[in-house]
């Protein structure tokens, strides 16, 4: 347990002890104190707040190589650890697998798999990030090779005899028929265990009990021979047993399918055995970074269907509620589950759930523990209490999708909150290839980042940074089949995406300190001795001006995390129990109001109000630098910003990369007056725009409204700008399809999700050129068709220079 007492201190924590609530008595000067370190975190968060990644190693497809390009680029850009998992070379809903894999001697678990999971956590280490893995192969849920079918998940079967009474019957009762799997990433094998429960005969009657169903186990000889002297009536006999379900982990990497079982979940003494197989060679194997660079254990969405039954259900049963469940599951067989007391049913549901957690997750907790690892988990979906099995995470999880609010499930956030669990992470941007496919992008993305904050949740993983294991020439590489969202080190946006990254951050070390008052629409109330803390958005497509907060007696803060500015807020006042702010928020755009009960020490900057302002557009041409991801560079003199995806050169039109466009612009000294201030406003652009004023970094653009004041780096003559815009992936990938395919297609999945790649090339294979030279990108699943609409792209604008007369 020493270890354990160790990992704890990386999770994030908050900063804020102490201050001025209730009967709490600190000195100002603390206070004070307190406050500045929460703003200068603000400005600049440290690594324990920063969002973690799924890091997703497809088949037998890793290398050392690529494993420290991975970790160096997520170090690079503001993300803090990883959640590895070991997957199939392709995923659709389940496993599908890619053919003729480069190294397919890597297996999961191999020498060569150890090695690679080894040097992770070492170059983890040399970089300060923190990683853990998925407990079993596949994301869903905690199995492996290491279970036999006795040891799977089980279910109740039987066969059926119907026996007329009044008479001797000697028979023999058919074996009953044994599951086949029909959920995720089965392989339709049947089941070859079978254990033998009990025979139990019903009455053939209209009004059968509980009372008339008979167990009649004792006359059932070896092989199923039954001899009973059988009461006046008809009867039907239920020879009733158990046998695995056949659930499998999923989707498993390539050599595992079909020899892959999900543990019995309600079995102490097979949930002992999982974790054991699963721990302890990985213990051996990571042991010095145990604790230090490798801190968890996840387990991750519930996707292994139903048990109803383990060897011991029946007797757990009557321990708990002092009755035998068989009869009652004898005459549910006879009239069918619509006609169970609900009694009965609400006994049966109980009795699993309390399996289900007893013997299940809280041996997962207690095992991960020993081991000096933590607990995390999205504990939902199966059945098992979801609000109780809150209790057993050290940091429980949930998740979202792409396309939605963000908001996560309410059970989550009140069990966490009531258990005392400050953190509470998520699962973030899954995205089906609908809407992700390689076109997402920040700006894309804030949406349902912030859901999730408002929702409750203060810590993301996003989903995903597929591990790159090839080259740097094949690009975007290696996906995760169909799913999104795509970050990784092959993003076209991962540089300027750090800005993005970095707002996620300061909204987590806000979020991640006191603790949960409430939840509303638009916004989200944390507390801490020092401060009411509010996060406050507007997903709405009207601007919303005045937020009430139910705070009194406090002067507000505006905190926006999208530049890490603290403001003065003048345009407030306080009626009855609340504080009424006029924050004029734009679609999609949050800022933190932050109520601290005395001054800190640190600087405010002056609340902005302007008066009148005078647009100036920024007309003529602009030179261009077009840097390509996969193609030399080039460049063009644009008479005015473009559409690049509406020109006829198809260096143009099919460009994915970063574009810079520079321009000169004349200052007056009239233009420098006190009092004024001018902003850049470049419009419509796509995807991400990271702007400099004569050599001057001035920030990242990354959503709407694309604009800022420069006033401070303007000087009196030219000035010269420069605005880099990136683009997304999906025009490049469409002006490959106008070339033939060097590589066989597999699966179709029709226009709107895409198709697969069949097998990796022999001349990928050999590191021979490609057949089709007009083709720049490599990857495994493809979104795009020859004619597919083009994406916007570039600068589009109108630019705009805004002068501003402010007060």
């Amino acid at each position: 347990m020493k270890q354990l007492n160790l990992i704890f201190k990386y999770l994030p924590t908050g900063i804020l002890l102490a201050g001025c609530l209730g009967g709490i008595s600190l000195q100002a000067q603390e206070t004070a104190e307190n406050l500045q370190s929460l703003a200068q975190q603000f400005n600049a968060p440290g690594d324990e707040y920063r969002p973690f990644v799924w890091w997703h190693w497809m088949g037998s497809n890793f290398s050392k190589d690529g494993i420290r390009k991975d970790l160096e680029a997520m170090k690079e850009a503001g993300i803090g650890g990883a959640t590895i998992f070991n997957l199939s070379s392709a995923v659709q809903e389940s496993h599908v697998p890619t053919d003729n894999n480069p190294w397919p001697e890597q297996t999961y678990r191999s020498p060569a798999y150890w090695d690679a999971l080894r040097f992770a956590a070492s170059e983890a280490k040399r970089l300060g990030l923190k990683l853990g893995l998925h407990n079993s192969p596949g994301y869903a849920t905690s199995g492996g090779p290491w279970i036999t079918e006795e040891q799977g998940m089980q279910t109740l079967v039987s066969s059926r005899k119907k026996i007329a009474g009044n008479q001797r019957v000697r028979l023999q009762l058919e074996t009953p028929e044994l599951p086949v799997y029909k959920g995720w990433g089965t392989t339709g094998k049947r089941a070859t265990f079978y254990r033998d429960v009990a025979v139990m005969a019903v009455p053939v009657k209209a009004d059968a009990s509980v009372a008339d169903v008979l167990d009649i186990t004792h006359r059932m000889e070896t092989g199923g021979y039954l001899d009973w002297q059988a009461p006046e009536g008809e009867w039907t006999v239920y020879r009733i047993g158990h046998a695995p379900t056949m659930s499998n982990p999923h989707p498993l990497p390539d050599e595992l399918i079909g020899k892959t079982l999900e543990v019995d979940k309600m079995s102490r003494e097979a949930s002992i055995y999982h974790w054991q197989q699963m721990l302890n060679p990985l213990t051996e194997h990571l042991k010095e970074y145990i604790g230090d660079s490798f801190t968890f254990i996840h387990i991750d969405s519930y996707e292994a269907g139903d048990q109803d039954w383990t060897p011991t259900f029946r007797r757990e049963f009557i321990r708990l509620k002092g009755y035998d469940p068989l009869p009652w599951m004898a005459l549910r067989l006879a009239v069918g589950k619509r006609d169970d007391p609900d009694v009965f049913a609400a006994d049966y549901r109980e009795v699993v759930n309390r399996l289900f957690i007893d013997n299940g997750w809280a041996v997962a907790r207690e095992m991960i523990h020993r081991a000096g690892l933590l607990f995390y988990w999205e504990p939902y979906s199966g059945p098992f209490d979801q609000y109780e099995s809150v209790s057993l995470a050290d940091v429980p999880m949930d998740e979202f999708w792409t396309g939605g609010s963000g908001a996560v499930g309410k059970t989550t956030i009140r069990a966490a909150g009531d258990y005392g669990k400050r953190m509470v992470a998520a699962e973030a941007f899954t995205g089906r290839p609908e809407n992700s496919h390689y076109t997402e992008d920040p700006a894309f993305l804030k949406h349902s980042a912030d859901g999730s904050f408002v929702s409750g949740v203060n810590w993301l993983f996003l989903h995903h940074w597929v591990h790159q294991p090839f080259d740097d020439q094949y690009q975007p590489g290696m996906g995760m089949g169909w799913w999104g969202t795509h970050f990784g080190r092959h993003q076209t946006w991962i540089q300027p995406g750090k800005a993005f990254f970095r707002y996620l951050a300061r909204c987590q070390m806000l979020l991640q300190q006191g603790t949960h008052v409430d939840s509303q629409t638009d916004w989200v109330h944390r507390r801490t001795p020092e401060a009411e803390i509010f996060f406050v958005t507007n997903p709405g497509l009207e601007a919303k001006k005045t937020y009430a907060f139910p705070v009194k007696k406090r002067t507000p803060e505006r905190w926006d995390a999208y530049n890490g500015t603290i403001r003065q807020t003048t345009r407030w006042h306080e009626h009855s129990d609340s504080i009424y702010i006029d924050l004029n928020l734009l679609p999609d755009e949050s800022v933190f109001v932050i109520f601290p009960c005395r001054k800190g020490n640190y600087s405010l900057l002056p609340e902005i109000e302007v008066l009148s302002e005078t647009v100036v557009p920024l007309t003529g041409a602009w030179s261009v630098s077009f840097a390509p991801k996969l193609a030399p560079p080039f460049r063009r003199n644009l008479a005015s910003p473009v559409d690049l995806s509406k020109q006829k050169e198809d260096a143009l039109k099919y460009f994915s990369g970063t574009a810079k466009y520079e321009k000169s612009v004349r200052i007056t000294s009239a233009d420098l007056d006190q009092g004024l201030r001018i902003a850049l406003d470049l419009g419509e652009l796509h995807d991400i725009a990271e702007l400099e004023i004569n050599g001057q970094h001035v920030g990242v653009l990354w959503s709407p409204p694309y604009r800022t004041d420069i006033t401070s780096c303007l000087k009196k003559g030219d000035n010269k700008i420069a605005v880099y815009v990136t683009t997304n992936w999906a025009n490049r990938l469409i002006g490959d399809e106008q070339y033939p395919p060097d590589f066989e297609w597999g699966a179709d999945r029709g226009e709107e999700m895409g198709r697969a790649m069949k097998a990796y090339p022999d001349w990928f294979i050999h590191h021979r050129p490609r057949p089709s030279q007009g083709r720049k990108t490599f990857n495994i699943w493809y979104y795009f068709r020859k004619d597919s609409p083009l994406q916007p792209a570039g600068l589009i604008g109108p630019v705009r220079m805004i002068r501003q007369t402010v007060k």
